[in-house]
C-alpha cells in the first residue's frame, strides 16, 4: 500500500540527486588522486583564477583531479577503441596497427585534458558577456531603488529576491550569503565578489559603489549616473550590430544570390564547349555547387548573424 501510494520525486529533487551525484565523482576523484597530482597546482594558477572568475561550484584542487581522472578514463577508452581497430581493420604498414592504440590513448587523454582545462575560460567568457548584456537594465532598476532611499545592502538583497536566472541576481544572492550566513560587511562581500568577476564594465560599477559608500557619496546620483553612461554604450553597441547585420544582408546577396547564378550561367556556357573543367564533369560540379555551396554558406551566414544579434 505504501508503494502504491507513494508520491514521484518532483523534477527539482531529481536535479538535485543528479547534481550531487556529479560532485560525488569529483570528491572520488579527489580522494584517488590528490596525493599524486599536487605537482600540477603550480603550473595551473591561471585555471584557479578561471574557476573562481566562472562562479563554478568546486574547489581548484578538487577540479584538477577531476581533470586528471577523466582524462585518464578518456585514455583508457581510446585504447580499448585502438586495440579494436588494430585488430578488426586490416591496416598497413603493420607498424601502424602497433602504434595505433599508443597513439589513440595519448591523444584521447591529452584532448581531454586540455577541453577540461578550457572549459572554465569559455564559462568566464560568457559570463562576462552575460554581464555586460544586463548591466543597463539592471543598473537603471537599481537607480529606482537608491530613489526610494534604500541603503546598498537592502538594493542587493531586493535584487536577490527576484526569481531568475540573471547573473546580477546570482551575485546579489552570492553577497547576501556572504553577509546573512558568513558574516560578512557589506564591503568585504562586495570585494569578495570583485574577486570573481571577469574585468569590465560590471567591475566597475562594483567598484564605484564601494568607493560610493566609503566616501558618503549619494548612491542615487552615481546609480543614475552610471544608468546613462550604460545605456549609451548600449546604444552605440545596437547600432553596430545594425551596421553589422547590413554588412550581413550584403554579403548574404553576393554569396546566396548572385554567386550561384552567375556560376550556374558561365557552367552553364562553357558545358556547351566542353563536358569537363580541370578533369571534373560540369554537371557535378552544379550540382556541388547547388547542394553543398550555398547550403554551407547559408548556415555559416546563419550563424554569423546569431553571433551579432544581442539575445534581450
Amino acid at each position: 500500500m505504501d508503494v502504491l501510494t507513494k508520491k514521484p520525486e518532483s523534477k527539482k529533487k531529481l536535479k538535485y540527486r543528479k547534481k550531487d551525484s556529479a560532485f560525488s565523482i569529483h570528491i572520488m576523484s579527489y580522494r584517488l588522486l590528490n596525493n599524486h597530482v599536487q605537482f600540477l597546482y603550480p603550473r595551473l594558477a591561471g585555471l584557479e583564477k578561471n574557476l573562481k572568475q566562472a562562479m563554478l561550484p568546486i574547489p581548484f584542487d578538487v577540479y584538477v583531479c577531476s581533470m586528471v581522472f577523466f582524462s585518464l578514463l578518456a585514455a583508457g577508452i581510446g585504447g580499448v577503441i585502438g586495440v579494436a581497430i588494430a585488430i578488426f581493420v586490416n591496416i598497413q604498414p603493420p607498424v601502424i596497427a602497433i602504434l595505433l592504440p599508443i597513439i589513440s590513448t595519448a591523444g584521447i587523454g591529452q584532448i581531454t585534458f586540455f577541453v577540461l582545462q578550457f572549459i572554465p575560460t569559455i564559462n568566464v567568457k560568457n559570463r562576462s558577456a552575460r554581464l555586460i548584456e544586463e548591466l543597463p537594465h539592471f543598473i537603471s532598476y537599481m537607480a529606482t531603488l537608491a530613489t526610494n532611499g534604500l541603503s546598498l545592502e537592502k538594493i542587493f538583497k531586493a535584487i536577490a529576491k527576484e526569481n531568475t536566472n540573471e547573473e546580477m541576481v546570482k551575485d546579489c544572492k552570492f553577497i547576501t550569503r556572504n553577509i546573512e550566513i558568513l558574516g560578512m560587511d557589506l564591503l568585504s562581500a562586495i570585494n569578495d565578489l570583485l574577486k570573481r568577476t571577469p574585468r569590465g564594465p560590471y567591475a566597475e560599477m562594483l567598484e564605484g559603489a564601494i568607493i560610493t559608500v566609503q566616501t558618503g557619496g549619494d548612491l542615487k546620483q552615481y546609480f543614475l549616473a552610471t544608468s546613462r553612461v550604460q545605456l549609451e554604450e548600449k546604444k552605440m553597441s545596437l547600432k553596430k550590430s545594425t551596421e553589422s547585420l547590413g554588412v550581413m544582408a550584403e554579403m548574404y546577396t553576393i554569396l546566396l544570390i548572385v554567386f550561384p547564378l552567375m556560376a550556374i550561367i558561365m557552367l552553364s556556357i562553357m558545358a556547351i564547349m566542353s563536358p569537363d573543367l580541370a578533369g571534373y564533369d560540369l554537371i557535378t560540379l552544379m550540382n556541388m555547387l547547388s547542394y553543398i555551396l550555398v547550403p554551407f554558406f547559408g548556415v555559416l551566414l546563419l550563424f554569423m548573424m546569431d553571433t551579432m544579434v544581442p539575445k534581450r
